[in-house]
């Protein structure tokens, strides 16, 4: 059975949260790729976001594809660079503000489970991801744009996806056996993740030891595939630029970026 998504109440989301202009699609086939091209018109109404009941070729990390149906919230947020204050080499923080906001209002609405923010970009459950989050920088008319790329699973089955997706992923419905109000749940992860990005600015130290806090490979013994190399440690937490830290045979090795 496919739980196709509502109609999203735009009215409503520029109304609640400090979006300005919404770039909406019943079905597109991916919103960062769409937000990339409308880049310089989006950068001259940001924060905009662009949102689809449905998309048919996500982005991932690394070139990979984000797996979705009908009834996954995917949608990207557009920020103009030059309005968030922070230091280009600490922008991998905005990936752990929008994990640690998703990781809020999942943790509020389906308090019974235990969400997790995984470094660098995702929010799962148990072993399974629920949430994909994807940040990229471009450039249109001599102005940077930061694109915030978020997909999370609430009223999609994954019991219906292929097996090597289903064995890692769920979803709300999954887990609740429910379905959600999906404008609701978009504009709660809108204005927390203005919170949380508010917050690693002005109150890096308090954000960071959330992150930790609700961190999936602290205490673990993990294996980083960075680049053409092969980093394996115990992970002793994220440090103030956004790095996964861990403790190896040759002391201590930070990580900027790498898939776990």
């Amino acid at each position: 059975m496919t739980l196709h998504a509502p109609q999203f109440d735009l009215a409503r989301i520029l109304r609640d949260t400090s979006v300005q202009h919404v770039e909406y699609h019943s079905s597109l086939s991916s919103t960062s790729t769409v937000a990339a091209e409308l880049l310089g018109p989006l950068l001259g109404r940001a924060p905009a976001v662009v949102l689809a009941d449905e998309q048919t070729a996500g982005r991932g990390r690394k070139g990979n594809v984000w797996w979705s149906s009908g009834g996954a919230l995917t949608f990207s947020l557009v920020l103009n660079a030059n309005e968030v204050p922070m230091a280009a080499e600490r922008r991998p923080l905005i990936a752990l503000a929008a994990g640690l906001a998703v990781r809020t209002v999942l943790a509020d609405i389906a308090p019974e489970f235990a969400f997790f923010v995984k470094w660098p970009n995702d929010v799962l459950t148990g072993a399974q991801k629920i949430c994909g989050i994807l940040v990229e920088q471009q450039t249109a008319n001599d102005q940077q744009g930061l694109i915030i790329g978020i997909g999370i699973n609430v009223n999609n089955s994954l019991r219906e996806a292929p097996a090597e997706v289903s064995q890692r992923a769920t979803s709300l419905f999954d887990l609740c056996g429910q379905s959600f109000e999906l404008t609701a749940v978009l504009i709660r992860v809108l204005q927390q993740l203005d919170l949380r990005i508010t917050q690693f600015v002005n109150q890096p130290r308090l954000a960071l030891s959330e992150v930790n806090r609700v961190s999936l490979l602290s205490g673990r013994t993990v294996t980083v595939l960075s680049g053409d190399a092969t980093i394996s440690g115990h992970c002793i937490g994220i440090d103030e630029d956004g790095q996964l830290v861990l403790q190896t045979e040759q002391g201590l090795i930070r990580c900027s970026t790498g898939i776990v």
